[in-house]
Order: C-alpha cells, then structure tokens, then sequence
C-alpha cells in the first residue's frame, strides 16, 4: 500500500510533468537543451572567426583587383588620349586636304565653310585629349570626341564599306574604319563611367556628377528653400 503522503507526492509530479509539456519553451529546458545551449556557444565565436577570416579575405582581394581595376582604367585613358592626339594635329597641318577630301566629299550637306569643320574635328582632338587625360569633365569631353570619331567610322564605311566585316579577309589585312571604331568604343566608356578615381574630376572637383549637379543648383536654384 502507498503511504497517503507518498501518494500526494507522486500526484503532484504527476501534475508539475503534465503543466511543464504545455509551458513555454523558456520554462520547459531539459538537460538536452542545456548541452545544446552550451555547445552552440561555444561553436559559435568558431565558426563567426571562420566566416569573419573569409570576409576579411574577399575584402582584400576587392581591394587588389579595384585598385588594378583604377590603374588600368587610368592607363586606357592616357594611352587614348595620347594616340588621338596626333590625329588633331594631322588635320591641322592639313586642313585644305582633309576640308576637300573628306569634309567636302563626304559630309558636303554640313553647313558652312568645310574648313569650319575640318578645324572643329581638330580641336576636339586635341583639347579632349588633354582634358580627358587629365580627367576633366570627363564625361561630355569623352562623348565630344566619341562623335568625332563616329564621324571617321561613317566616313571610311562611305568611302570603303564594310570590307567583308567581321569574316573577310581584304588584301591590306587591316579594316580602314577599326581603328576608329575602337576608339568609339573606348570612348563610350568613358562617356557613361566617367574617367575614374584618378582624376580631377573626382579628386578636386568632388566627383563629376556631384560638380554638376551643384552648378544646376547655383544656375536653377535649389527646389526645397529652407
């Protein structure tokens, strides 16, 4: 027989196991759920070291390949720039010839004296060259001489044609307009990215857009007056 206060014993386990199933996680812990506890805490600075070790290795070698990334940017630029150059000057040594020959013959439906545009194309040449080189204003500067060297492209598939592009082979082994359509490509990057880091645009200047946007203000006005 069990004793009456043995009895109220087993009764109020009874009771305190049936309450603890329907309690809350926070009040139901088991010894199970203790050593998981534990372990996890102790598992987990592992594994954010791990991950933390990971991250910091993706952040250096973001930081190598984007600093490659602005030092081949900058050298794409000048190297551009510096071989544009020399086709300004050319035309202005030879503005009469090149005004008959190409403006004059090709593009005889622009306004003007051929020698405006002849002049035009040259100074583009030569003045975006030096401020894209140095990366001043580089963005309308970029897209000026962009246009320019479209204008070469029309003027050789005009005067050439297309040479069987891209399979052909033609007898002087070289398309007449590649060069100028590599330049349109270039330069089109440039139009749409800006010059990169290193540049005036971005180390004077405050950042190409940002300069822009600060002469809209001063010319606009602000659209929210304090």
């Amino acid at each position: 027989m069990i004793g009456k206060a043995n009895f109220v014993t087993l009764l109020g386990l009874a009771l305190f196991n049936h309450c603890n199933a329907f309690a809350p996680n926070v009040v139901r812990m088991t010894s199970k759920s203790l050593l998981t506890t534990e372990s996890s805490t102790l598992v987990s600075p592992l594994s954010a070291q791990g991950s933390l070790s990971d991250e910091d290795e993706t952040t250096f070698l973001n930081e190598v390949f984007d600093g490659a990334k602005d030092v081949v940017i900058l050298g794409l630029r000048i190297g551009t720039c510096s071989l544009m150059v020399h086709h300004g000057f050319d035309k202005i040594q030879n503005v009469d010839g090149f005004s008959a020959n190409v403006v004059a013959k090709f593009f005889g439906f622009l306004p003007g004296d051929p020698k405006f545009w002849t002049l035009s194309a040259a100074a583009t040449q030569i003045a975006g060259a030096g401020l894209l080189s140095f990366g001043i204003l580089s963005r309308p500067v970029a897209f000026s001489m962009l246009a320019t060297m479209a204008t070469a492209v029309v003027f050789h598939l005009l005067n050439t044609g297309g040479e069987g592009f891209p399979l052909a082979v033609v007898s002087q082994h070289s398309y007449n307009y590649e060069l100028a359509a590599l330049y349109v490509c270039v330069l089109a990057y440039f139009s749409a990215a800006g010059a990169g880091p290193y540049s005036v645009d971005e180390t004077l200047l405050g950042g190409e857009i940002n300069f822009y946007e600060s002469i809209a203000g001063k010319v606009f006005g602000s659209e929210e007056e304090e």
